[in-house]
C-alpha cells in the first residue's frame, strides 16, 4: 500500500462528523477501506474523500415509535 495514508477510526469519525459505530458500519459495508493494527482499526485517507457524509436518516428508521401521537408510534 505505497502512498496510502490511514487515520485511525476517532479522526475519521470527526472528519465524516459522524460517530466511530458509524464509521465501523460503513467498513464493514465496505463504503470505507481500512485495516486493523494492534486491534485498532484505521481508515483509507483516500476513502473518505470518496464518502459522503452520512445523514441521521441513515441510522435512524423515520417515526419515533413512542406512540405520541405525532406520527403514530409503533414503527
Amino acid at each position: 500500500m505505497c502512498g496510502t495514508s490511514f487515520v485511525p477510526i476517532a479522526e475519521a469519525a470527526q472528519l465524516l462528523e459522524t460517530t466511530e459505530m458509524r464509521v465501523l458500519m460503513m467498513l464493514k459495508k465496505n463504503e470505507l477501506q481500512g485495516k486493523v493494527e494492534d486491534d485498532s482499526w484505521y481508515v483509507d485517507r483516500s476513502s473518505l474523500q470518496l464518502c459522503v457524509k452520512p445523514q441521521a436518516s441513515d441510522i435512524i428508521k423515520p417515526g419515533c415509535g413512542s406512540r405520541c401521537g405525532g406520527c403514530g408510534g409503533g414503527h
